[in-house]
This record gives structure tokens, sequence and C-alpha cells, in this order.
């Protein structure tokens, strides 16, 4: 079994720390829920980042549950997975498809 990789961008770490302190202003419960989701969610990528679908731009992603509206957004490359954003399903599809990993040696758009 491939053990892949995990490198996050900077931007998907601050749309992770944006939505974590939103949600943290509402309900710290809440919140501590929502970090819990994505970690274990970006977690798994570690052994299983090939089983998720692609979208029509050839990027992985995966919903979290019903409760949180975001997809995190991935590119696989080998065996490095690149967390390219933490989306909040209400924005604009697509705006983070400029991103790309450092590993790769590309520049962010």
């Amino acid at each position: 079994m491939t053990r892949f990789t995990i490198e996050i961008l900077p931007e998907a770490e601050a749309e992770f720390r944006e939505a974590f302190l939103w949600y943290f202003e509402r309900s710290p419960i809440f919140a501590n829920a929502f970090r819990t989701e994505v970690l274990e969610m970006i977690d798994g990528l570690q052994t299983a980042a090939d089983a998720w679908p692609k979208g029509e731009d050839g990027i992985h992603y995966r919903i979290l549950k019903k409760r949180f509206k975001y997809t995190v957004h991935y590119d696989l490359a080998d065996a490095l997975v690149t967390v390219l954003a933490i989306a909040p399903q209400r924005r604009e599809p697509g705006y983070w498809t400029g991103r790309q990993s450092h590993e790769r040696g590309d520049a962010d758009a």
C-alpha cells in the first residue's frame, strides 16, 4: 500500500485557520469538531489519497460531512498529496486553481 506524503499550501492553511476562527466565534465546540474532521480527513489521505474522485479539472476533492460546507481540494502526483484549498462551498468554484505544489517546483500563480 502506498503511503502518501502530505503538503499543505500556506493558502490552504490560512483558509483552515479562517474557517476555524469563524466557527469558534459562534461555538468553540463546533470549531473543535470542524478542526478534528479536517485533520482526520487530511491524515486519511496518507493512505487513501487515490480513493477519492477527481473533478473536471483533474484535481481530487473530498467533501466534509454535511454539517460543514467545505471541500478539500488536493493534487496527487506520485506519492505526494498537495492540499490546495480548504474551500467553503459558497465560494466561486475553482478560485484556487492557480495554486500548485512547491515540492514539484511550481510557483503560485
